[in-house]
């Protein structure tokens, strides 16, 4: 099992880097000085920066030269989250960062026992849309933060840019049929304005040219965004994502 968590220009501020003790971080050679100052030797992978640009550029080079089972973890993911007995705790609770090399596992031999290549978990730790009776599904959006890739032969669309996780969604359910999402863990993210990482090159208007892009690869009946946005949201959430796949 590999964890690999994808980071640029964000040496400063690494969320989980004590959370995901097991994971490694990918970053472009220029930075790797300013990261050997937090991070020993042995927890990086530098590639050239040639490789490195942007998000999907990166991901892809991970997943030709990454031995899978692979999860992949955005650097401002903190930790993950999970739902148990509810009747008493309504809130969300830690999940041990010691056990995640077990949880690890748990999910690679579900995903194979679904025979799905690529998993994920739910992307809201809001209590209130756990989705208690449906522990897990097959036909559900897993976006970048968190998500496992078994073999497989796809990649991430750089024509989509920062939509490259739903996009890569909408392969895997197109030519698999089916995705795991494991709806009881979620996890916790700052994406926004912290320095460093996409943020350093996302704009409205690369937004609205990507937005324009998945939209024009799918169709709007299978993914749809606000264009021209009325909030800055419209352009980072799908506004309808329907998947035309019976089932949980």
């Amino acid at each position: 099992m590999n964890v690999v968590i994808p980071s640029y220009k964000r040496s400063h501020d690494l969320k989980g880097k004590d959370y995901f003790f097991m994971a490694k971080y990918c970053i472009p050679k220029s930075q790797e000085k300013e990261y050997l100052e937090v991070l020993e030797g042995d927890r990086l992978i530098v590639i050239p920066d040639e490789d490195d640009g942007d998000i999907v550029k990166k991901r892809n080079w991970i997943l030709r030269n990454v031995e899978r089972p692979l999860i992949m973890i955005d650097d401002d993911v903190k930790n993950l989250v999970y739902w148990d007995n509810r009747k008493d705790n309504y809130l969300s609770k830690e999940y041990p960062s010691s056990l995640l090399p077990q949880l690890f596992d748990g999910f690679v031999d579900m995903a194979k026992g679904f025979g799905v290549r690529l998993f994920g978990l739910a992307q809201n730790k809001d209590d209130r849309t756990f989705k208690e009776h449906t522990p897990f599904n097959l036909s559900n959006i897993t976006l970048g933060p968190f998500q496992g890739h078994l073999k497989h032969d796809l990649f991430f669309d750089e024509r989509v840019g920062t939509k490259d996780d739903y996009d890569m969604c909408l392969q895997q359910l197109q030519k698999h049929k089916k995705v795991l999402r494991l709806n009881k863990f979620a996890y916790s993210c700052e994406h926004g304005d912290n320095k460093g990482g996409i943020v350093s090159y996302r704009t409205r208007e690369k937004e609205i040219e990507y937005c324009k892009a998945i939209m024009l690869k799918w169709g709007k009946s299978v993914i749809s965004y606000r264009v021209p946005p009325r909030k800055s949201t419209d352009l980072l959430n799908a506004k309808k994502v329907n998947i035309p796949i019976k089932g949980v």
